[in-house]
């Protein structure tokens, strides 16, 4: 079970990075594109808790990290740490909660993450992570990525969540028969 788990969500980190990669590095806003590992790592604190988050967060960190000019290990660290947290406010937070909740927390959660990324950056003297643009660099990333939220929700939640679907059928007792 754990193996199965484990190869979805690579092949969900694999995907959504040549998304993120490919597609969205073409595709922007105010010259912003989104934060779709981070949302993966949000997605998967949600669904999984707070170690699936951290380790999930990890892994699609340092794939984007492998791609950018920043030091190796800075995306991971801090998704890493945005997975782990919200990871937890998903336990303390019902899991009936309203999707419209979700998402704020979600968006919320990607404003966060850039934040953490940028004093992580400046933590260790990275030129050019904050700037004059960095609020609206903030803004646009955290609401263009908000849009893909519920797809990346959706897709994490088909990662850590068992299929419990079991159709139309409904089992049959024996006092059908007789």
């Amino acid at each position: 079970m754990l193996m199965i788990k484990l190869l979805k969500g690579l092949f969900v980190i694999a995907l959504v990075l040549i998304f993120q990669l490919e597609l969205f590095a073409r595709i922007r806003f105010f010259g912003v594109m989104p934060e779709l590992m981070l949302g993966v790592a949000i997605a998967s604190g949600w669904n999984g808790g707070p170690s699936a988050g951290a380790i999930t967060g990890f892994v699609s960190g340092l794939a984007i990290d492998l791609y950018l000019a920043t030091p190796l290990g800075l995306s991971a660290l801090t998704y890493a740490l945005v997975g782990y947290l919200i990871g937890i406010v998903a336990e303390i937070v019902a899991e009936d909660v309203e999707r419209i909740v979700r998402l704020v927390i979600s968006i919320t959660a990607v404003a966060l993450g850039i934040i953490v990324y940028v004093i992580f950056g400046e933590l260790i003297a990275e030129p050019n992570l904050y700037n004059k643009n960095f609020g609206k660099i903030l803004v646009v990333a955290a609401l263009y990525t908000g849009i893909f939220m519920p797809i990346l929700h959706y897709a994490l939640a088909w990662v850590f969540h068992q299929n419990t679907h079991t159709g139309h059928q409904r089992p049959l007792n024996r006092s059908q028969f007789t």
